[in-house]
């Protein structure tokens, strides 16, 4: 039995640029290679972990591009079984974009709202499949985790393990009961990550896209594992068309992006260039340094750029050089002009949308109140406006 495991696809993303047409593309195209890979590979189900879309309202553009290549794997006979992140669930009464692709069968949810246990018939046999989406609330979805009583089993979830040794977690792999299973499958940390548990191996394969400038890395991976023999056996399977992130780091002016060196390949990359030291925007060094940088994005040796002053966040979205996308406002957009920081965005743009319903307003907040660092974002927001 052969698995292919990947999360964290964020279909319809463009970041870290705001609007982008290519940037938008690139989550489909290197989407679209995972398809390939798991039909070169004739694995006999795709496993994904959460945050398969970027919003829980895709445009119909981000559909047709999730149907055209989520049917390559339906007409192979290959189940692509994905649990919902928080990315995917809808607010309020609204319908999952999950629901809607798994109605006209493209995909199966095994976990939207709450854990879930399945058994699942695969070519090569039988698998049981204990599903949880993204926790809302930890201990009550610890309780519904069940796992299913069948020779081969794994674990599906979208959640933040505490050995991550990050200042927000979910669950730790002993709570999870993670040893008692052949292979856990882990999404919502977008970096590759590989443990065990009692020799049961415990995989975050990472994102698809780097989501910003943190995220970066010349190699990205999906997973494969082999359930065939008693223990599973994890390889990987590289990817080759995301795009890279180039961080330029202690920038000291133009004279330094003749010794830039740009990762070859047919996607130019997306510039950082971090200054050394506080520069007005206005001075000869800096304009001679976006003059150049702009060169390099009309030679189309880079997609786009941003200029960082120490002390800026790294998470914030590049400036858009050359001509820009045309694109209509949304809500989106308005409100990361104003504070310029994808995840206090993520978190205004959840209370705008839970309009009226004071039980959604109070779970937005109690979830963000358990991250020290999104407060801490937010209270430097409020120092500077």
């Amino acid at each position: 039995m052969l698995l292919l495991h990947v999360s964290d696809t964020h279909l319809g993303s463009s970041r870290p640029l705001t609007y982008s047409a290519a940037r938008e593309k690139d989550f489909y195209d290197v989407f679209d290679e995972v398809i390939e890979i798991a039909l070169r590979e004739k694995v006999d189900a795709v496993l994904h972990c959460g945050d398969l879309f970027d919003n829980p309202e895709p445009s119909p553009r981000t559909y047709l591009n999730a149907v055209r290549s989520l049917k390559k794997l339906s007409e192979a006979g290959i189940p692509f079984l994905v649990v919902a992140g928080q990315h995917d669930q809808p607010k309020r009464a609204e319908v999952s974009p999950l629901k809607i692709l798994e109605e006209i069968g493209v995909l199966r949810v095994v976990a939207l709202s709450r854990p879930e246990s399945h058994m699942i018939r695969l070519r090569s046999g039988e698998l049981g499949v204990a599903a949880a989406p993204y926790p809302r609330e930890t201990e009550k979805w610890l309780r519904g985790l069940e796992k299913p009583n069948a020779e081969r089993r794994v674990l599906m979830a979208h959640l933040l393990i505490r050995e991550l040794g990050l200042p927000v977690s979910h669950a730790s792999l002993p709570e999870l009961d993670a040893a008692s299973y052949d292979y856990v499958a882990l999404g919502d940390y977008h970096r590759r990550y590989v443990t065990e548990a009692g020799g049961v191996p415990v995989v975050y394969p990472g994102s698809t896209e780097a989501l910003d400038v943190t995220e970066r890395s010349d190699e990205r991976y999906v997973t494969l594992v082999d359930l065939s023999r008693k223990e599973a056996s994890v390889s990987w399977a590289k990817l080759d068309r995301f795009r890279r992130i180039v961080l330029l780091e202690n920038v000291r002016g133009y004279a330094d992006l003749d010794k830039l060196e740009l990762p070859k390949g047919d996607k130019p990359p997306i510039l950082y260039a971090k200054l050394n030291r506080p520069a007005d925007p206005h001075s000869y060094e800096v304009k001679r340094l976006r003059e150049k940088l702009d060169e390099l994005v009309r030679r189309g040796a880079i997609l786009t750029y941003r200029v960082v002053a120490p002390g800026a966040t790294e998470s914030g979205s590049p400036e858009e050089a050359g001509e820009p996308e045309e694109s209509p406002p949304t809500l989106e957009h308005a409100v990361y002009e104003v504070v310029r920081d994808p995840e206090v965005a993520e978190f205004l743009i959840r209370l705008i949308k839970s309009g009226d319903d004071v039980e959604e307003v109070r779970r937005i907040v109690l979830e963000a109140a358990s991250s020290e660092r999104l407060i801490g974002k937010i209270a430097r927001l409020v120092k500077q406006k």
